[in-house]
């Protein structure tokens, strides 16, 4: 395992860490996707369990709409009670089926004398624009109504300000303000029928269940995470790899090149020197800790001159 050895050298160390860190972001990537996709996974199994459960009786719950059910999220509600039409008030900016448009909401006092808001429906904008009037919104039923609506929590407040009659969210506390009612402020109910029945806005069809791509999503960060521990280890074994193709080379170029030099590094060769140096030339494009492994050292020259040294430092001096 010596080869290996170098794993334990700085660089390696710290690439190790970023392959645990990025790793880990992926983990938590991973996970949050899951957790998106359970909780899709549960608004879903809400819509199919209760849209179309036989209807609650709030003279029997009477704190549906006061305190927090999450598990009743689109569940069916009978109430009895009379509407408060003189506080009515839209929703704007709602979009349904491709137009703009208001939801109307109006305050309900129950027999029990719970005030709860209900959702009529949507109403269409005129002239297209959700910021305009809305046509005629037909009237609640007068006197004693029955009505069946759907548990949905509120919105919180986007901060958006409204204009008289109109608010920019189903923000349940703003509305209890608004509407100067006692007014159960966490969660109201969407129309689903009346008794007596009179024209109504649009009543909005069933939620669709959307699945999302959370999963796969998660399965792909749960890939990415393998797959940076697969890219270092690949690394480490191509870097082990490649040493020992260095060393073949290195093996060869000092068979090949003994044959030309002697151990004090003068040429023996048959053929011409300088083709030779040449060929070596090339080692220049080896990594450097080969270059000093392959390349033998030139024959050390003596101190004493040269003829030719001589004369050129002869002609050097005249000059």
């Amino acid at each position: 395992m010596k080869k290996y050895g170098f794993l334990l050298s700085g660089k390696w160390m710290s690439l190790f860490a970023l392959t645990i860190l990025a790793a880990l972001l992926c983990l938590y990537l991973a996970n949050w996707q899951m957790s998106r996709k359970h909780e899709l996974d549960f608004s879903n199994s809400r819509i199919s369990t209760n849209y179309y459960a036989d209807p609650l009786n709030f003279a029997e719950n009477p704190d549906l709409f006061a305190q927090p059910h999450p598990d009743l999220r689109w569940h069916p509600v009978e109430l009895h009670g009379t509407y408060l039409p003189e506080h009515q008030l839209l929703v704007r900016n709602r979009p349904y089926n491709g137009l703009n448009g208001y939801e109307v909401l109006v305050p309900f006092v129950t027999d029990q004398g719970k005030t709860v808001l209900v959702n009529r429906g949507w109403m269409e904008a005129a002239f297209g624009d959700a910021s305009s009037t809305a046509y005629d919104v037909p009237a609640p039923p007068a006197g004693q109504v029955t009505i069946i609506v759907r548990l949905v929590e509120g919105e919180i407040d986007n901060g958006v300000s409204g204009i008289t009659g109109q608010v920019s969210s189903i923000d349940l506390p703003e509305i209890a303000e608004i509407t100067g009612t006692d007014l159960d402020t966490v969660n109201y109910g969407i129309m689903g029928s009346e008794d007596p029945e009179v024209p109504t806005p649009v009543i909005q069809d069933k939620p669709e269940e959307d699945y999302g791509p959370n999963l796969s999503y998660s399965v792909q960060w749960y890939c990415f995470a393998v797959m940076f521990f697969i890219a270092y280890f690949w690394s480490a074994r191509q870097k082990v790899r490649n040493d020992e193709l260095d060393a073949q080379v290195v093996a060869e170029l000092e068979a090949y090149y003994a044959q030309f030099y002697d151990a004090e590094g003068r040429y023996i060769g048959d053929e011409d020197e300088e083709i030779v140096r040449r060929r070596m030339e090339f080692v220049d494009d080896m990594p450097a800790h080969m270059k000093s492994i392959v390349r033998p050292r030139p024959a050390r020259k003596s101190n004493k001159m040269t003829d030719e040294e001589a004369e050129d430092a002869i002609i050097d001096g005249y000059l």
